[in-house]
């Protein structure tokens, strides 16, 4: 035990547990030891440990386990709001700290994290795990090459489905408080990619958007699915608990924090925005159109890049036969339901002509780009990064800084924002 790194886990909800401490147990157990978790519901933390059948020490005070544990180093998994306040008090008690995104949600906390990130005396990265997509490191390759030359331009569209994209809206990320809103949860991810393929910082933007789906515009609603009138009839039923794991994780503890993972996607307390279009100009005058839907009629994305000598285009088909509420793929399915899952890279040059660029798909979860983020955080002896794929604090803070302003210009009508200050445009 002795040469293995002891980690410490704040957040064991299905990310923490699944993705973190059971990758941990099982590749990584040579060179990384969980020796603490934390969570907000305690219960929930003892639930991980039913799950995954071990006995690891649960900690019902942040404090009694960052004192306790001889740590040396912290995975945050915890709801978005509260990241930034567990990674300063990691810094502050000299551990590595490995944190999902977004980083933080409110400019305040971009400005604390930025001010006490000289302290840090080990290693401060945010797990941006699009970076290690097969399709992500191959466009990352070609314009590092020159490929395209100098990016101009570039267009993105997140399509969520109404079963991956509904399932944000049963849950605690439907409340602006405790998220930012789609913006920062999913988009921080797409921001993150924009900013190192092209190379520089966002500048200003000005974007749009708002509740047009879910929430108030149901025709009906109930408290939650579990205990719905409507589940005959409503589109968006899920039995969510046919999952053990959703269970034992949620159902089973949710009367020690009132915390209930069925929500109904028409509840009127709902107040992130489902349709979001932000523009942006970067420092090296790169110009981007953003969008994101939560309700499509199928799951995918298109990300292009527009340079002085070609294009790049990504495009992609995602299978959410995975999500809570997916329906039983019937025989007039085509699409992601069917069970297709189509990701394409080409290269177009400026006589029209297509060279494709594809590379062989990974197995394992978000499309294998996991098990490559597993490999930086807890290897001993991390692999080498000739593309940047190891994402510091400052990264983490650049991508969410596009999502708060994205926030600030959406509450003022699509008046520009600085993305650096988060203040509007004069």
């Amino acid at each position: 035990m002795s040469g293995r790194r002891r980690f410490i886990v704040v957040g064991t909800g299905t990310r923490g547990t699944s993705m973190w401490i059971q990758s941990m147990l099982e590749h990584y157990a040579a060179e990384a030891e969980p020796v603490g978790l934390y969570d907000i519901n305690p219960g929930r933390a003892r639930a991980c440990n039913t799950i995954l059948k071990t006995s690891i020490p649960v900690y019902e005070s942040f404090d009694d386990m960052l004192g306790n544990t001889r740590a040396d180093a912290m995975l945050i998994a915890s709801s978005d709001s509260t990241h930034a306040e567990y990674v300063v008090r990691g810094i502050e008690a000299g551990l590595a700290i490995y944190c999902e995104k977004p980083l933080c949600t409110t400019f305040p906390q971009v400005q604390t994290l930025r001010a006490v990130a000289s302290r840090a005396s080990r290693p401060v990265l945010v797990t941006h795990n699009a970076r290690f997509l097969p399709c992500a490191e191959q466009m990352r390759r070609e314009i590092l090459a020159g490929r395209i030359g100098r990016p101009h331009h570039v267009q993105f569209a997140e399509l969520l489905d109404r079963f991956h994209g509904a399932d944000y809206f049963r849950r605690w990320h439907r409340r602006f408080a405790l998220s930012g809103g789609l913006l920062l949860q999913k988009a921080s991810h797409h921001f993150d990619l924009i900013n190192w393929m092209v190379g520089s910082r966002a500048a200003s933007l000005t974007a749009l958007g708002g509740l047009h789906f879910y929430g108030h515009n149901g025709a009906f609603r109930g408290p939650r699915c579990s205990a719905c009138d409507h589940a005959a009839r409503c589109f968006f039923h899920a039995d969510v608990f046919k999952n053990p794991y959703l269970q034992t994780l949620y159902k089973d503890v949710e009367h020690l924090d009132g915390y209930f993972r069925d929500q109904c996607v028409f509840g009127e307390e709902i107040d992130i925005p489902d349709t979001m279009n932000v523009s942006i100009v970067y420092d090296n005058d790169v110009q981007v159109s953003y969008s994101l839907i939560a309700y499509a009629s199928y799951e995918g994305m298109q990300f292009a890049i527009e340079g002085t000598d070609g294009r790049l285009e990504w495009t992609a088909v995602h299978n959410t036969q995975w999500a809570v509420g997916s329906k039983d793929p019937e025989s007039t399915a085509t699409l992601t339901q069917s069970g297709d899952q189509k990701e394409r890279l080409v290269f177009i040059d400026p006589n029209h002509r297509m060279t494709d660029l594809t590379p062989p798909p990974l197995t394992g979860s978000h499309g294998g780009a996991d098990s490559g983020l597993l490999r930086f955080v807890f290897q001993a002896e991390p692999p080498p990064d000739p593309l940047g794929q190891r994402a510091p604090l400052e990264d983490g803070l650049q991508a969410v800084q596009i999502g708060i302003a994205a926030n600030r210009s959406i509450e003022l009508k699509g008046r520009p924002v600085s993305v650096q200050t988060g203040e509007p445009v004069t």
